[in-house]
């Protein structure tokens, strides 16, 4: 594109305040001439970031950013100055004379994009509301005590069973074939049948309202996908956007703090229930990426998560997430059912009310979590405990507060503080590289023999997903070092419980990384991942094991020496004696086991 006129620029500050483009992303108050928020370029919890509409000009007395609206749509979108003004100039309504032709063509696919699911969308729920086929949809939802009310919030609608109807409705009103094949709600096999048949839609909408997306719920029961999401498109993607964060925003924007929960049905409860602030990833984790989109908008997260092992997990994750982006974190816990969902469709609203009451802080839920896990009675335990909720405090910016959740550990552990510290300051830190954009990244081509032993049993187990729920029991997803293995372990775990496993296809559509998606589609067609895959998985499990027992060893070791030289009591060092020979027996015998099997 050429350069930009003056005459343009000008054009577009005379039409859009400053203000309007910093409040889609801070919450500005009116205080000394000024407008004031919490700056959006570093954590602080004491608003520095002010705003001159006049002067047409933001700046930070803190981390000392300041410029114009361009200035700003390039920092919080991570654009270009010339991308910054195509922004704006759409949302100003002036034409560019020099934009290209493929901008101009990128630009129209992407508004008639929009355009298209706002229409289906208002299209579903019309048929929701009004036609006789969706009945079945109107008492599954009554059945499951969603109101009405929710239905017109959430704009709830229905697909019908018909595989003709939304091609021919679509043709109707002259949308091309060439569009609706890179709609994503058409099968890829066949662009004519559609992604959703009778289902109850969910649509997903981004921070300005703007349908980008469905979820869809089967009703036929004949489906092997309980839930399926529209696939990856120009105006979606599934990390970029939260379901549910539109129709919090006002409340969020307020109160400073968000729910998050696991499932659709869940905001829907929580918002009908009077949590007016409750919003879903979509998928069972909570991405960086959603974290920043959140930080935006509020100073504060709950974690709602279910009662399951995978919930859990996802749980620790995002209360890592939280606290990286310097967000305060507390877990809320449900006692009588699995989610609220449930709860509310049981009990009702009042029952959802009552048991949300307290929430414990993300830190205490995580140490609390990890001494019902080892036996704090012992030093492996307690450290142990240690490396669980070692990641949050790495994650924990402010020294003040890092020391804070350090005493607190000890406190509980019943060690001296000075034995955390040593032991934090000494062993190395997990260094988080940078995340590399995918579209940068180059696809390396599968070698089996060159990957790590971790990923070698997913992939035969992905390969041989009818071995999975047996395996969880020997091997979890902690027991991994690569993390490839560990997400394609997510990956498994998560199409187990939505039962939508049985097809490969089902899978890739699960993966986002390239890299990861190409080993299973290669994994796929290699024989290698499927000869005996009992005594593959066995091997692996087997030697996996092998190495986190000499690790234990070694920390044994070590542990074993500073109670020898520190002179402690004879109990507890008959204690780490004992461990000892349980884990040098173990290795004697994971070692033989592996050399009969070689």
């Amino acid at each position: 594109m050429a350069k930009i006129s003056e005459s343009v620029l000008e054009q577009i500050k005379a039409r859009i305040p400053l203000s309007e483009v910093v409040s889609d992303y801070v919450t500005l108050s009116a205080r000394g001439g000024r407008l004031w928020g919490l700056c959006p370029f570093h954590e602080e919890k004491t608003p520095s970031f002010s705003v001159v509409d006049e002067q047409g000009f933001y700046y930070c007395f803190s981390c000392k950013k300041g410029g114009s609206m361009f200035d700003f749509l390039m920092e919080m979108e991570k654009v270009n100055f010339v991308d910054s003004v195509k922004m704006l100039a759409r949302r100003a309504n002036i034409e560019l004379a020099d934009e290209t032709e493929e901008d101009r063509s990128k630009r129209d696919l992407k508004d008639t994009l929009l355009e298209l699911y706002d229409k289906i969308a208002g299209s579903f729920h019309y048929l929701l509301v009004h036609s006789r086929q969706a009945e079945q949809a109107r008492v599954y939802l009554r059945d499951r005590n969603v109101s009405e009310a929710m239905w017109e919030k959430f704009n709830l609608g229905y697909a019908p069973s018909d595989g003709q109807w939304l091609y021919s409705f679509l043709r109707k009103h002259h949308y091309s074939d060439d569009l609706l094949k890179q709609s994503g709600l058409f099968s890829q096999n066949n662009p004519r049948f559609p992604l959703f048949r009778d289902r109850l839609m969910f649509p997903i909408r981004n921070w300005q309202g703007k349908t980008v997306a469905f979820g869809g719920r089967d009703l036929s029961n004949t489906s092997k996908a309980k839930y399926i999401n529209t696939p990856e498109t120009m105006i979606y993607s599934k990390k970029h956007n939260l379901f549910g964060l539109y129709e919090s925003l006002e409340t969020i924007k307020k109160s400073q703090k968000a729910i998050l929960c696991e499932g659709n049905f869940d905001v829907v409860a929580l918002h009908q229930s009077g949590f007016t602030n409750a919003m879903a990833p979509l998928g069972t984790s909570f991405t960086e990426e959603q974290g920043k989109l959140l930080r935006r908008y509020c100073t504060s997260v709950q974690i709602l998560f279910d009662s399951d092992r995978a919930g859990q997990s996802a749980a620790q994750k995002a209360l890592v997430i939280a606290q990286d982006f310097g967000m305060e974190n507390s877990v809320l816990m449900l006692k009588s059912a699995k989610d609220a969902s449930e709860l509310v469709q049981e009990k009702g609203e009042e029952a959802l009310q009552n048991e949300l009451q307290h929430a414990v802080q993300g830190f205490h839920y995580l140490v609390n979590n990890a001494v019902n896990q080892y036996d704090t009675l012992t030093p492996k335990g307690k450290t142990s405990v240690f490396h669980a909720v070692r990641p949050y405090l790495d994650v924990t910016q402010s020294s003040i507060e890092k020391q804070d959740l350090i005493k607190i550990l000890a406190s509980l552990l019943n060690v001296d503080e000075s034995s955390i510290l040593d032991d934090y300051s000494h062993k190395e830190r997990v260094v988080v590289k940078p995340a590399v954009r995918n579209e940068e990244r180059q696809i390396r081509a599968l070698n089996p023999a060159t990957i790590s032993v971790d990923l070698y049993a997913m992939l035969t187990l992905v390969n041989n997903r009818d071995l999975y729920l047996q395996t969880r029991y020997k091997l979890a997803v902690e027991d991994l070092q690569d993390s490839e293995a560990e997400a394609l372990y997510d990956v498994l775990e998560e199409a187990a419980r939505e039962d939508v496993g049985k097809h490969d296809e089902y899978i890739l559509q699960m993966i986002e990384d390239p890299q990861l998606r190409s080993d299973v589609a290669s994994s796929f067609a290699m024989e290698e991942f499927r000869l005996a895959p009992v005594e593959v998985l066995n091997e692996a499990v087997n030697r996996i094991q092998l190495r986190n027992y000499e690790k234990r060893r070694l920390s044994n070791k070590r542990l074993l020496d500073i109670s020898l030289q520190d002179g402690t009591e004879d109990e507890g060092i008959e204690e780490l004696l004992r461990e000892k020979t349980e884990i040098d027996a173990k290795i004697a015998q994971l070692k033989r086991t592996l050399g009969q099997e070689m």
